[in-house]
C-alpha cells in the first residue's frame, strides 16, 4: 500500500506543473493572437501599397484620360511629320 504522506507533496508538485503548463499555454495563445493581428496589418499594408502603385486607367467619367494616350513609343499619325527626337530612335 502507498504511503499516504507522499500524496500531499506529489499533488502539490503536479499542481505546480499543471499551473506552469496552463500559464505557458495562455502566453502562447496571446502571442499567436498578436502574430495574427500583425500579419493582418502587414497584409493590409501590402495590398494598400500595391493599389497605390497601380496606374489609374480611367477617370471618374469612365473615359480613358488623355495622358494615357501620350506615349513616346507610338508611331506618328498618318499625314503628320515625325518629331525630330523620335526620328533617330529605331522602330
Amino acid at each position: 500500500m502507498e504511503n499516504p504522506t507522499k500524496k500531499g507533496p506529489q499533488m502539490s508538485s503536479l499542481q505546480r506543473r499543471i499551473a506552469a503548463v496552463t500559464d505557458t499555454t495562455a502566453d502562447l495563445i496571446a502571442q499567436l493572437r498578436e502574430l495574427d493581428r500583425l500579419r493582418e496589418q502587414v497584409r493590409n499594408a501590402l495590398l494598400s501599397a500595391q493599389k497605390s502603385r497601380q496606374p489609374k486607367r480611367r477617370n471618374g467619367s469612365g473615359a480613358i484620360p488623355g495622358s494615357h494616350w501620350q506615349s513616346t513609343d507610338r508611331e506618328p499619325a498618318l499625314g503628320r511629320p515625325e518629331p525630330p527626337e523620335s526620328a533617330a530612335a529605331p522602330h
